[in-house]
């Protein structure tokens, strides 16, 4: 059963979903030795077990991947070295440019206007439903005769 709150495990193990065995346990090695925590060896471990101990669970995560998925992308690793800045954070440098907000730079009203307008919207009642509509019919009437009792 596909574990809904973990990652894919070729996702962690960037691997291709027609990886082997032995690319599995290989793959494995090598990410160990570059994990920085205990969570991430943790989760390490949990994605080579589901690859390799049951071949169901496996397939299952075959056919919830996406097809041709390539984890190392060497191009845009490329890209970024080549193109990389020296010394510019680009979150702090967002932070800069940005104005603090104030109240006074809020329109309450008209997010009153909108928070109400959404609440009090109501849809047109389906009266036809409401008239034609068939009560519920319960199985037994009261008081119940001994082989209703005994036989359901």
């Amino acid at each position: 059963m596909i574990a809904t709150d973990k990652p894919n495990p070729f996702c962690v193990l960037r691997l291709s979903t027609s990886a082997t065995l032995a690319e599995i346990v290989n793959q494995t090695e090598n990410l160990h030795l570059l994990v920085e925590s205990k969570e991430e060896e943790m989760l390490l471990r949990w994605a080579a077990e589901q690859l390799r101990t049951n071949q169901r669970i496996r397939l299952e995560y075959e056919l919830f991947e996406v097809p041709a998925t390539s984890y190392a992308d060497e191009d845009w690793e490329s890209f970024v070295r080549q193109h990389k800045r020296q010394g510019v954070d680009p979150l702090a440098k967002l932070q800069d440019d940005m104005p603090i907000l104030e109240l006074a730079d809020l329109d309450l009203a008209a997010l009153v206007g909108l928070l109400l307008e959404e609440l009090l919207v109501r849809g047109e009642p389906d009266l036809q439903q409401a008239i034609e509509g068939t009560p519920l019919v319960p199985k037994y009437t009261l008081p119940l005769k001994e082989e209703e009792v005994i036989c359901g």
